[in-house]
């Protein structure tokens, strides 16, 4: 215990030294690091990582500074998030779809369901607004964390218009610390157990944000933590269904379950609570797994990565190596595309079969548009018959390789065969650049008269101006939208 209260202390001077205006944080913020070993990192002695991210909830309990990058950050997955769930809700038809529709007590609608111009409670918009959001794949990933954290964050923090801004972020910055803290010991176990790490991941971590913004103490964030993972497991092998959909969905649920009544009960298990860890074990997590890091703000090291392509993020690397062989062959004469994967990225390959334009967990459908694109970056709006798209699929074929090993794209025409392996280091361009894009997609289509985002300003200008219009009616059905008890297909 005087090794934990030792950390806090050390912890807050560094946090403190980090403040703006103290100290520059520089970070590459779109790169994944396929096997991070940073010298500067320390695992702490004689602490698994449940004890580590505990004596960190200390430190949040007893305030601690953010860095401005690490808010920026937030800020551009926030207005990201909101942005692909204005192209759902606009322009595709069928991310409308809604939970259920649970009794509304008096009073206690207010919350909107995002660019519907209806409202509902907390939890039901809350939960509406995410669906809207992922249906397409198209919203941000938090690899050090291992999913789609402002997938969870977003609804919850930024549920109405009139949100303090600068509070709401700092907590998305805390929350996303703490979910990369216990992401880096976690993830990798749990999703090789058959687990799907993003509704547990960013479940656990909004369970922290909405605690500590309902002002609850550390011993209550602890108890609450516990409820939910003690409830709440997830299944990998239904991730490129509408399963995936409902784990999403049911646990953000469960987030508010548990934080509504674990903030509340008179009676609680100190000891559960204080271990609130130890259901881990059931996913397949040594419970003496290691801290990751002594690292003031691990989050640091690796931000969020914007998508420009509306597809499983695993298969960017992928996508990247067949657009630089795409760039290199001429004409249309394909024969043959052999691809090289390695066998993580294989696991979330999920083969459709169907003839929809938007099938985000088929390696072998993207990569096909990625070819008759000619580029590595689309959006979820169809832009080539899928007929053409089917036939260059046909020619595909993928080898598993070891994780360790580099994506190699071989491509046989009928005059030659052209050959490239991927670099290590990914390039999906700027933060900016992709809310930019994702801008240009809404405002095509809006009506002259409705308010348009502005990216120029900055993530959080946009993020501002989303909140501003989340509760205007821009619910459109264009003609030949297809979908399937309103979910995308």
């Amino acid at each position: 215990m005087r090794r934990a209260r030792l950390r806090r202390r050390e912890f807050r001077r560094r946090s403190l030294a980090s403040s703006p205006g103290r100290q520059q944080w520089t970070v590459d913020a779109h790169v994944r690091p396929r096997h991070p070993d940073h010298e500067d990192t320390v695992p702490p002695d004689g602490e698994n990582f449940g004890e580590a991210v505990d004596a960190w909830i200390d430190v949040v309990a007893d305030g601690c500074d953010v860095p401005a990058a690490l808010t920026t950050d937030a800020a551009a997955a926030s207005a990201d998030f909101m942005l692909c769930a204005l192209i759902g809700r606009t322009l595709l038809g069928g991310a409308d779809r809604h939970p259920g529709s649970p009794p509304v007590r008096p009073g206690a609608v207010g919350f909107p369901l995002w660019w519907t111009g209806r409202s509902s409670t907390a939890a039901h918009a809350a939960r509406a607004n995410l669906l809207a959001g992922i249906s397409a794949d198209f919203d941000s990933v938090h690899y050090l964390a291992g999913g789609h954290l402002s997938a969870f964050l977003t609804p919850v923090l930024f549920a109405r218009p009139d949100v303090p801004l600068d509070t709401a972020l700092r907590t998305q910055v805390l929350a996303t610390e703490f979910a990369v803290r216990l992401g880096q010991a976690v993830k990798d176990p749990a999703r090789a157990n058959g687990f799907h790490v993003t509704p547990v991941i960013g479940g656990l971590a909004t369970v922290c944000a909405l605690a500590w913004r309902r002002g609850l103490p550390a011993e209550r964030v602890r108890w609450c933590l516990r409820l939910f993972l003690s409830t709440y497991r997830s299944d990998y092998g239904l991730l490129s269904s509408d399963g995936r959909l409902y784990q999403m969905g049911q646990a953000l649920s469960q987030v508010f379950a548990a934080v509504d009544e674990g903030g509340t009960h008179t009676r609680i298990d100190q000891r559960a609570a204080r271990e609130w860890w130890r259901p881990f074990s059931a996913m397949g997590v040594p419970m003496d797994t290691p801290a990751a890091s002594s690292q003031e703000w691990l989050s640091a090291l690796g931000h969020t990565s914007l998508k420009s392509v509306p597809c499983c993020a695993y298969f960017f690397e992928t996508l990247e190596t067949v657009a630089s062989v795409r760039r290199r062959v001429p004409g249309d004469g394909l024969r043959h595309l052999h691809v090289d994967v390695p066998e993580y990225v294989l696991a979330a390959h999920r083969a459709s079969g169907s003839a929809a334009w938007l099938e985000p967990f088929d390696l072998v459908h993207n990569l096909a548009i990625c070819w008759a694109l000619d580029r590595n970056y689309w959006t979820p709006l169809a832009e080539l018959p899928v007929e053409a798209v089917r036939r260059i699929a046909e020619a595909i074929t993928l080898h598993p390789v070891p994780d360790d090993a580099a994506v190699t794209v071989t491509a046989v025409t009928d005059d030659a065969a052209v050959t490239a392996r991927a670099a290590q280091r990914q390039e999906p361009g700027a933060a900016l650049g992709a809310l930019r894009r994702k801008a240009e997609i809404v405002n095509a289509r809006l009506d002259p008269e409705q308010h348009r985002p502005e990216v120029s300003a900055g993530p959080r200008q946009l993020l501002r101006d989303l909140l501003d219009s989340c509760g205007e009616d821009r619910h459109g059905r264009p003609p030949g939208a297809r979908q399937a008890d309103g979910v995308l297909r």
